[in-house]
């Protein structure tokens, strides 16, 4: 190992030294399971943005970044523009909702809404995508050691996964976030620098309009429609929908906020961070590999090549810095599905009256457990894409009930189950027999999820339930009673309710629909509640069962169809 080696080793251990202290300090403030999963939902916009950014930040993205803008030129740009946009959307529409609801996993909403199978499903394939993106960015993780170091990959995974462990098990989503700012001080002050010492040193924009072009590009690198129109649509579909609505670990963040403002505008500066952070300098960097060496045999390579020809100071923080931006992707996916762990499974299957110490001490031992299973599958991956690719084969079938869930009062069981199984089991089964070759299994996926759960639920509203009918049970009295008492001077959230009480999603859904049906209650937003005596009839909450939103349920499903029947025509 050279000493320019050695040197920007040595930045590497410094910033795992401070995961470390961050991991530690972080361990004193659990004090309960809301702490320990949701950090006491007291996360500041600032800590929500960088927790946003943080799992987003991803070795894998940053590589992508770069190799689509050395392919494409500008037209690679869309890769990244597609989840910018797509966290903008979730701050106006999705952010206020997530925090609203009080649920602490995706799954734990859908068993609000549609009951307690519909949860396990979800459940499982939540637990499954957070598995598949943790072990990815663990094999990068490997990978990156490997090429700047020499480290072999397993042992630089072994590495990153014992500092992971330490500070997950002693602080959970306390640390996963806290340790999001480090992490994005690495990522900030590297590869904007990057760019800029790769623009003045090979001669900056004047040189990428002169580079050479394989003729495969020609004049399309400079044009922001360069990218193949199947390759961005995918890009839309996954980065700008599918990724920020079905992943446990933004739900989470957006769950785990102070109040509805920091969780909207956490996701709002996200999108500007991402913008400054990784869409323009990354960008740049694959533009300028472009003018170092035209002739790459991978574009992937194009981040690395720019960072070993970089200054030895500038390239140890930028590898300290794309080793933070692993790092912070595994702690958000992996919490997200120790949380659906721990709450779908433990509090609600195996033991639903743990008490509060009972589930903190399982859900370290769960992260534990969690953390060698993606050991484990990381250091069989054969490549990064392997992991990544099972990301939207687990979890697009999830965004039809989601939204339904969100936004619609005549979403039903049936409708959310069906879809659930139905467009999970036909995009594994078209990603393992070869049909991912020809597009995204995803595209197969988002059309049955949204048109079943759509169809279905309009059926269902006409027909009354499929099952369950006959399930009768009476809501606990000293609960109705805590309920009742807490809002007679209030009103408040089912995620204040929540907190409050202490009780399970299924308990309290029972009681609040006892509550309403006995006229004690009504629901004056979308589950927000307050005393019946204390509002009046134009305070009922409506929107969601209107007749416009059925309409507007029914353009979502046919604008899925649309986009399906354009891909499956263009990749004929």
């Amino acid at each position: 190992m050279t000493g320019a080696q050695i040197f920007q080793i040595s930045i590497v251990i410094i910033y795992l030294i401070v995961l470390i202290i961050v991991g530690k300090k972080a361990g004193g403030q659990i004090k309960s399971q809301t702490d320990f999963h949701l950090a006491g939902r007291q996360m500041s916009w600032l800590i929500v943005a960088a927790g946003l950014v943080g799992t987003n930040y991803s070795g894998a993205v940053i590589t992508s970044v770069s190799n689509f803008s050395y392919t494409y030129g500008l037209g690679g740009i869309w890769y990244e523009a597609s989840t910018i946009i797509g966290f903008l959307i979730c701050a106006f529409i999705y952010a206020r909702r997530v925090r609203l609801c009080g649920a602490f996993t995706i799954s734990e909403l859908f068993e609000i809404k549609y009951g307690f199978n519909v949860r396990l499903i979800a459940g499982f394939f939540i637990m499954l995508s957070g598995l598949s993106a943790s072990a990815a960015q663990f094999s990068a993780i490997g990978i990156i050691t490997n090429t700047m170091f020499g480290i072999p990959n397993n042992l630089g995974i072994f590495i990153s996964w014992i500092i992971i462990l330490f500070y997950m098990v002693m602080g959970g989503f306390w640390a996963a976030n806290l340790t999001n700012l480090p992490q994005l001080l690495f990522c900030f002050a590297s590869f904007p620098v990057i760019a800029v010492w790769a623009l003045i040193k090979y001669g900056g924009f004047q040189a990428i309009a002169l580079a050479e072009l394989p003729e495969s590009v020609g004049g399309s690198y400079f044009s922001l429609f360069g990218a193949p129109l199947a390759l961005v649509l995918t890009w839309v579909l996954q980065w700008m929908w599918m990724n920020e609505w079905g992943s446990q670990w933004y739900f989470q963040r957006a769950s785990a906020s102070r109040n509805v403002w920091h969780a909207k505008f956490g996701f709002g500066i996200s999108a500007a961070f991402l913008t400054v952070g990784v869409l323009i300098p990354v960008t740049i960097i694959g533009l300028m590999a472009r003018v170092v060496d035209p002739n790459l045999a991978s574009g992937e390579v194009s981040l690395s090549m720019m960072i070993a020809l970089s200054p030895v100071l500038l390239g140890g923080i930028a590898t300290a810095g794309v080793f933070a931006a692993a790092m912070s992707t595994v702690d958000g996916c992996s919490m997200g599905a120790i949380t659906v762990i721990v709450r779908d499974f433990y509090q609600r299957v195996i033991n639903p009256n743990a008490t509060t110490k009972q589930v903190t001490v399982i859900s370290r031992i769960v992260t534990a457990c969690v953390m060698v299973a993606i050991l484990l599958f990381a250091t069989s991956l054969k490549s990064v894409w392997s992991g990544l690719s099972f990301i939207f084969v687990f979890s697009t079938g999830l965004f039809g009930p989601l939204v339904a869930a969100l936004f619609w009062k005549k979403a039903s069981k049936e409708g959310a189950l069906i879809s659930i199984v139905v467009a999970g089991v036909v995009s594994i089964y078209w990603t393992f027999t070869g049909g991912g070759a020809r597009f995204n299994s995803a595209w197969w996926a988002v059309v049955l999820s949204v048109c079943l759960m759509v169809i279905i639920s309009l059926i269902v509203s006409k027909t009354g339930p499929w099952w369950g009918k006959a399930e009768k049970t009476a809501a606990k009295p000293e609960l109705l009673e805590e309920i009742t008492d807490f809002l007679s001077n209030r009103k408040a959230t089912m995620a204040d309710i929540i907190d409050r009480t202490g009780a399970n999603v299924g308990e309290i859904k029972l009681a609040l629909g006892e509550l309403v049906i006995n006229n004690k209650l009504v629901e004056i937003d979308y589950m927000t509640y307050c005393l019946k005596e204390n509002c009046t009839d134009e305070n009922v909450f409506t929107k969601d069962s209107s007749t416009a939103r059925d309409i507007i349920m029914i353009i979502v499903a046919i604008i899925t169809i649309i986009g399906f029947a354009v891909i499956w025509n263009i990749t004929a």
